[in-house]
């Protein structure tokens, strides 16, 4: 008996492959736009959680007579000591505040004695930002946060203390808003060693508020008047320091 060995024709093979590139075309944009969403919810949590701890040792500090432990660019009266590294003017960078807050040089030692406790140094990165193999190595590129310095209680709820590094800080108001600009801000602007259209390159942003609440969105909403709720406002200086925002920097 003769068996007929029949395989796809090469027209068949191209027709298939037709097929499925329509149909992955077709799906591709959900599949991104789900995997956006899903980035932009992690990384809003991880900023929520570092708020939280960074608030609660504020609370802390504030019944023993101490500063909170926000980044300051010049010396500040409530540190602990002259030599404090958050209070003394020393954190100048993201990395180097960071490096500071988690007191990444003892980590794993009796002596460690971080700033703040809950979490641990995975809420700095996320979405296409790696974490640290060694957190004494922290670098630029293995940070998501810009960070809000000189912040006081003064400080309106709705000014962001943390942006994800993506979004141009540098646009945010470090003085005062009317409430009624409405600037939009372009996203994807390179920051620390330039690996930096991550996260989300110019498709969405994270940003924490001083008062805590989340705004996690698409470019669409990369707007003044979204980032600050319409509300007016105007930032004090703490201890002859402006209110500004700290990148990461460096390699």
């Amino acid at each position: 008996m003769n068996r007929n060995k029949k395989g796809f024709t090469l027209v068949e093979l191209l027709v298939v492959i037709g097929i499925l590139g329509i149909l992955m075309g077709a799906l591709f944009p959900a599949i991104s736009s789900a995997m956006i969403k899903a980035n932009l919810s992690a990384c809003g949590m991880r900023g929520r959680n570092l708020f939280v701890a960074i608030t609660a040792a504020n609370t802390e500090r504030e019944a023993l007579g101490l500063g909170n432990v926000w980044p300051k660019t010049e010396a500040s009266e409530g540190a602990d000591s002259a030599t404090d590294p958050i209070g003394a003017g020393q954190g100048n960078t993201a990395e180097k505040y960071f490096l500071y807050l988690f007191d990444a040089e003892k980590m794993g030692t009796q002596e460690w004695k971080p700033y703040i406790t809950g979490v641990d140094m995975s809420v700095l990165s996320g979405a296409g930002v790696p974490p640290a193999g060694d957190p004494k190595q922290l670098k630029a590129k293995n940070i998501l946060w810009t960070v809000a310095a000189n912040v006081t209680d003064e400080v309106d709820d709705v000014v962001p203390v943390l942006v994800s590094r993506n979004f141009p800080a540098s646009k945010l108001k470090v003085d005062e808003y009317d409430g009624v600009a409405n600037e939009e801000f372009k996203l994807g602007k390179a920051s620390g060693d330039g690996a930096a259209d991550t996260p989300f390159g110019n498709k969405a942003f994270v940003i924490i508020r001083k008062g805590g609440s989340v705004i996690q969105q698409t470019s669409r909403y990369a707007t003044e008047q979204v980032v600050y709720s319409k509300n007016a406002f105007k930032i004090p200086e703490s201890d002859g320091a402006k209110f500004e925002y700290l990148e990461p920097k460096g390699n």
